[in-house]
């Protein structure tokens, strides 16, 4: 094998082995929220996710933000970590993180139907298309218009469609502000995020405490470590393919996630929640895939400069 074609194969196990690792993330999501309210849990995350980036930006003697590059970097921190992960810790406390991550993995459409309504992309009614069959998805795993549909599944699953909206805008900030390296960026980011939802934490009514219980203390920290290791994987596999290829991680994601919360979260694996993921797939893979001709910037150039932390 040459040395490019093993650089390749490497490429591809780290990518699998991210879309792996992300899909176990709103599992322990959920076993977090059963001792810890989840504003808190997920504030607390960011603090120690951001104080490790906070660390490698400093060994690394990285410039940190300023003026209009801080600006962007704080707008981005409150959308894709404050609001996205806010709506994602409550939204796991209604639905199963398999449903979850289904819903999540239209972030790339929402990426670039934002982009294109702020004039960084160009509008196509290929996007536009899909993104009725995600929406058309959603509605059949949402199991709207049958028994199985209740006021707290919509929650749960309104509140993921939120987060991929505010993950989505996020992406885009990072693309029309001035560039911040990654290890920066996410210290400032997630600094922001956890003081935003530390905030909006007593306000919610939420108790602050240690957890007891080690199921706890073992999601938390896979939590806290997959944070960082994804981040650097993602940076490992952006700099070897295209950006719209690094994207593609949110469609494979849901795959994974389906098969641990059905294992340790006892997720029910139904008709509607493989058809419908399937449409959401679809819709998404028809809006992020690059047409025939070019159609303004790169498709999921935004999505990829984002954080990589998964959910």
């Amino acid at each position: 094998m040459s040395a490019a074609g093993g650089r390749d194969v490497r490429t591809v196990v780290v990518f699998i082995a991210a879309v792996v690792v992300t899909g176990g993330n709103a599992v322990a999501i959920r076993y977090s929220n059963r001792e810890l309210d989840p504003l808190f849990g997920a504030a607390v995350r960011f603090a120690v996710a951001a104080l490790v980036f906070a660390a490698v930006a400093a060994v690394g003697r990285k410039p940190w933000p300023r003026g209009r590059a801080l600006a962007g970097a704080l707008l981005y921190g409150l959308l894709n970590f404050g609001l996205a992960y806010g709506f994602i810790y409550e939204a796991l406390r209604e639905v199963h993180a398999g449903l979850a991550q289904i819903v999540l993995a239209s972030v790339p459409l929402a990426t670039l139907l934002i982009a294109a309504g702020a004039g960084v992309e160009a509008f196509s009614w290929r996007r536009f298309a899909g993104t009725l069959v995600a929406v058309a998805g959603i509605g059949v795993v949402s199991g709207a218009g049958t028994t199985a549909f209740s006021a707290s599944s919509l929650l749960g699953i309104a509140g993921m469609a939120a987060a991929a909206v505010s993950i989505g805008a996020g992406a885009v900030v990072v693309k029309v502000f001035p560039p911040v390296p990654g290890a920066p960026l996410n210290a400032v980011g997630m600094a922001v995020g956890a003081a935003a939802l530390a905030v909006a934490s007593p306000l919610a009514g939420e108790r602050w405490g240690v957890p007891a219980r080690g199921e706890t203390f073992a999601a938390f920290g896979f939590l806290v470590v997959s944070t960082l290791i994804l981040f650097a994987a993602f940076l490992y596999v952006l700099r070897r393919w295209s950006a719209s290829a690094t994207s593609y991680q949110f469609l494979f994601v849901p795959i994974p996630a389906v098969i641990v919360s059905s294992l340790l979260d006892a997720e029910p694996l139904t008709p509607a929640l493989f058809f419908g993921g399937l449409l959401v797939l679809a819709g998404s893979y028809l809006g992020l895939r690059r047409g025939r001709t070019a159609e303004g910037h790169v498709p999921g150039d935004a999505v990829a400069r984002t954080d990589a932390s998964g959910t």
